[in-house]
């Protein structure tokens, strides 16, 4: 008699064989007992979780004589030859080679007549994604409205790609991975009934491979069984599947958070010896670092370790602290994107695991901060020297002197206060604006609306006849706003040629939309009355369009926005002058001239 493979010798009978797809067992049972069982089903999953096996079994349970029930007998007629696939009511169509319109029709022609034996005509498609168009367009009328005695069931691995009008008309079940407890257990089961013996890693690494598939799980097994002689131990499964052992990822991952970078080297060139697969390797060492964080954490126990595995975990992160795991763990994932890119995987993998054995000790940021504040309750209590709370010449930036404090003429009514180091000077008369020098070093503060001038971020000073107009207009605009917002924010981007009580000419650019909406007589009459309320008098509206266009820096927008700039640049060199920040600089000094500022906007 010919072998049976093991996927198929051991396919589940019954609902309740069904292993990791109770949401769908129970479901299906459920329609059975209330005799609700929809025309049309679609089952979608990765390969290998049981959508053909559900499609059967819902085939035995209402064609089984004892039935419609969700427990079929496997032992009548039709539930035999269902089972052999030999059943004359229950077709099995491959979507990939009966995909054209034909094939459809074909199918539609032989719907209308009563099933022979069973009760239901039952018609199964696999990959029902690989039909054309023109043969989903087919099925639509039929699978709407299907005689009383046929049942329609879909399977597909890529779900996505069937219409969504086939969708609509049935009922999807999505059939999920199954997970590495239950394959492991399904595959205890199976040698125990083979008579065959294997150890527990060795099962754990066949349920880990077969990544949620039973019959990926089943079809290495079934490899296992022919190399292996009496037992199949984990060295045998590494070996026949060209996989890393445990102990070979444990090695690797205890040289790289001990920062062994040679202990990293020689590993990998053992590995390599062997022709592992290296992306794979990689794969497993991510999934090692994940596993090892959640142990830290105490989120939950990986259920694929035996205990043996479990106690070499807890041995390796025993003096590891959870941040330099997550630490590795990100570090690796960088290195596993390198490989994807690089035409030498393994060499990619060396020398980016060197790199995380190698890296500098990662310090708290609580620690940081720690210092930080000694080092700030130190110059504060020393009076704040130059040479810092360490004592060490220039551990600070020198403060460059400001050109305001030399032109300061020195008090001749109080000599004395210029002995004493700690007396504050009498605080003096502010100069006017145009006199006041400008410091080099600090930002370009924003004017206010009447300070008498505007600096764009070019230090461009607008003329004092220009200023006046615009200072005008943006009164202008800033009390229609209060009334019209919407009409304000268009008058905004108009360049004021004069503003007065006898008229008012703003200036747009050819074609601007920001014109149009200013030259409407909605327009003129708001821009009227606004002012008439702000100069008493109602002047004269002109708008004109300039083709040649002006300086964007002439516009209220242009000025706020330069204000805004203004701001921000203040608010980042204050920022940066902060003495934490200076304190910082002082600790890290090759973090100087590399500090990013991030303002949040209002």
């Amino acid at each position: 008699m010919a072998y049976t493979v093991l996927a198929r010798k051991y396919r589940p009978q019954s609902f309740e064989d069904l292993v990791g797809q109770e949401h769908v067992a129970r479901t299906l049972g459920n329609a059975i007992n209330a005799d609700r069982v929809a025309h049309a089903f679609l089952f979608t999953g990765v390969r290998g979780v049981g959508k053909t096996t559900t499609a059967r079994l819902l085939a035995k349970a209402l064609n089984c004589e004892k039935g419609p029930t969700p427990t079929p007998c496997n032992e009548c007629g039709p539930c035999l030859d269902i089972t052999a696939g030999i059943d004359v009511d229950v077709q099995e169509i491959d979507g990939a080679s009966n995909n054209s319109v034909e094939d459809v029709r074909r199918l539609q022609e032989s719907l209308p007549y009563r099933p022979q034996r069973d009760r239901y005509k039952i018609v199964i498609v696999d990959e029902v994604h690989m039909l054309s168009t023109g043969a989903f367009n087919a099925f639509l009328k039929t699978l709407e409205e299907p005689p009383d005695h046929v049942k329609f069931i879909f399977a597909t691995t890529e779900g996505h790609k069937v219409p969504v009008t086939i969708r609509s008309r049935c009922q999807q079940y999505d059939f999920r991975l199954i997970p590495h407890r239950l394959i492991a257990e399904r595959v205890r089961t199976i040698l125990d009934a083979e008579s065959l013996s294997a150890d527990d890693e060795a099962i754990s690494v066949v349920a880990r491979e077969a990544a949620g598939s039973m019959r990926d799980a089943l079809t290495l097994l079934d490899q296992l069984v022919a190399i292996s002689d009496d037992r199949i131990t984990s060295d045998t499964v590494a070996a026949s599947l060209g996989i890393a052992a445990r102990e070979a990822l444990y090695d690797v991952v205890r040289a790289v958070l001990e920062g062994d970078g040679a202990g990293v080297v020689g590993a990998l060139d053992g590995l390599a010896s062997k022709s592992v697969d290296m992306p794979h390797f990689a794969r497993q060492l991510l999934l090692l670092m994940r596993d090892l964080v959640v142990l830290k954490l105490g989120a939950g126990d990986p259920a694929e370790w035996v205990p043996e595995e479990r106690e070499a975990a807890e041995a390796l992160i025993g003096a590891i602290d959870i941040l330099g795991l997550q630490r590795a763990f990100r570090a690796m994932s960088r290195v596993m994107g390198e490989m994807a890119h690089s035409p030498n995987p393994k060499l990619m993998l060396e020398m980016g695991l060197v790199r995380v054995a190698t890296r500098p000790p990662l310090q708290s940021v609580s620690e940081l901060l720690a210092r930080l504040d000694a080092l700030q309750g130190s110059s504060g209590a020393t009076g704040g020297s130059v040479g810092g709370p360490t004592g060490r010449p220039g551990s600070r930036r020198p403060r460059k002197p400001n050109p305001k404090a030399k032109a300061q003429p020195k008090p001749a009514t109080a000599p004395e206060a210029t002995s004493e180091p700690d007396a504050k000077p009498e605080p003096e008369a502010k100069p006017e604006p145009e006199a006041k020098p400008q410091d080099p070093d600090q930002p370009i503060m924003p004017a206010t609306k009447h300070s008498g001038g505007f600096h764009t971020s070019s230090g461009e000073v607008l003329t004092p006849i220009r200023r006046a107009a615009l200072q005008e207009w943006e009164e202008l605009v800033g009390a229609l706003e209060q009334q019209q917002p919407a009409l304000a924010a268009v008058l905004e981007h108009g360049i004021p040629k004069a503003v007065g009580p006898d008229r008012i000419v703003l200036s747009f650019k050819d074609g601007s939309f920001y014109g149009r909406q200013a030259e409407s007589p909605e327009s003129i009459a708001a821009i009227v009355q606004i002012a008439e309320q702000r100069l008493g008098s109602r002047p004269k509206i002109e708008i004109r369009f300039d083709a040649q266009g002006e300086a964007v820096t002439k516009t209220v927008a242009a000025v706020a926005a330069q204000r805004k700039e203004a701001e921000v640049e203040a608010k980042r060199k204050e920022a940066l002058n902060h003495p934490l920040v200076r304190e910082a600089v002082d600790v890290f000094p090759e973090s100087a001239g590399k500090l990013k500022v991030h303002i949040e906007a209002d």
